[in-house]
C-alpha cells in the first residue's frame, strides 16, 4: 500500500513554510495531512512558527517566547531570504487561524518543539495547544507530534482522547518502540537515516506504524518502499502525490 503524504510544513518548497499561504497550497496539490509547528508568545498565544526565534523566516529578530502576539504580527513571514518580496504580506499565523483553514479539509499533524516545553505543565505550550484544538473542533483529525516525550506524555495525560506520535532523530528500535509504548502511541516517527528492516519487524509485531521525513525526490520514495512506511513527510507534497498517482 503507497504510503500517505505529508504536507510538511505546508507546501514549504513552493511556499514560505508555516503560513496561510503554505497551507493553502497544500490543500491545492491534494494533501490530505497538513503538519505544522507551534510556539508560544510571550503573552500566552499559540502561533504557527518553526523556530524558537523569528530570525530565519522573517523580517524581524528576537526570542517568539520574549514576543507578544501584536508584535509577532506586525513582522513579514514571507520568508525573505528564500522567497523576497513575492509573499511579503504574510504573517506568522495563530494556530487559531490555521486550524480554521484547515478543518475538514485535512487531517493536521501538530509538532510541539523541544524548546518550547516549560516546567508547568498546567500552563505551558501543551495545554495551550489542547485548548485550541479543542476550541476548533477537529479533536479526531489531529496528531500531536514531538521529539520531547515529557511533552507527549503531557498531552496523553492533559488530552488522552487526542493521537501522538514520537519523533525520532536516531535511535535503536527497540529503543523507538519502548517510546510508542511510553506514550501511548501506535506512531513513531524516525528521520529517513534511521529507518531500518529491524524496526519495520519490531514495529509489524507490536502494532506500531512507521512514519518518516522529509522526502522530496519520488526515486527515494520508491528506495524507501522496503520499509513499509505508513507516511512520509515532503516539502513538495505535490510531486510525490503525482508520483504516487502514476
Amino acid at each position: 500500500m503507497a504510503p500517505l503524504v505529508i504536507a510538511h510544513r505546508g507546501d514549504s518548497a513552493h511556499r514560505p513554510e508555516n503560513t496561510l499561504a503554505s497551507f493553502v497550497s497544500a490543500l491545492e496539490v491534494g494533501a490530505d495531512i497538513v503538519e505544522l509547528d507551534v510556539q508560544l508568545s510571550a503573552d500566552g498565544h499559540v502561533v504557527v512558527l518553526h523556530d524558537g526565534t523569528v530570525d530565519r523566516t522573517t523580517d524581524g529578530h528576537g526570542s517568539v517566547s520574549e514576543l507578544s502576539l501584536a508584535e509577532l504580527r506586525r513582522l513579514s513571514a514571507g520568508f525573505p531570504e528564500r522567497f523576497g518580496d513575492a509573499y511579503r504580506g504574510e504573517r506568522i499565523p495563530t494556530l487559531a487561524e490555521t486550524l480554521a483553514l484547515l478543518k475538514g479539509r485535512a487531517r493536521v499533524l501538530i509538532e510541539i518543539k523541544k524548546e518550547s516545553v516549560g516546567e508547568d505543565a498546567s500552563s505551558g505550550i501543551e495545554a495551550h495547544t489542547i485548548e485550541e484544538v479543542r476550541r476548533a473542533g477537529i479533536v479526531g483529525d489531529v496528531v500531536f507530534l514531538s521529539f520531547e516525550r515529557e511533552a507527549l506524555r503531557r498531552c496523553r495525560q492533559l488530552a488522552p482522547e487526542i493521537r501522538r506520535g514520537h519523533l525520532f532523530y536516531r535511535g535503536t528500535p527497540e529503543e523507538m518502540i519502548a517510546g510508542a509504548h511510553e506514550v501511548g502511541t501506535d506512531l513513531v516517527m524516525p528521520h529517513k537515516s534511521s529507518l531500518s528492516e529491524g524496526l519495520t519487524r519490531q514495529a509489524h509485531a507490536a502494532g506500531v506504524k512507521v512514519a518518516t521525513w522529509v522526502v522530496d525526490d519520488p526515486a527515494e520514495l520508491k528506495t524507501l518502499a522496503r520499509f513499509d512506511l505508513y507516511a512520509v513527510g515532503s516539502n513538495c507534497p505535490g510531486v510525490l502525490l503525482d508520483a504516487l498517482l502514476e
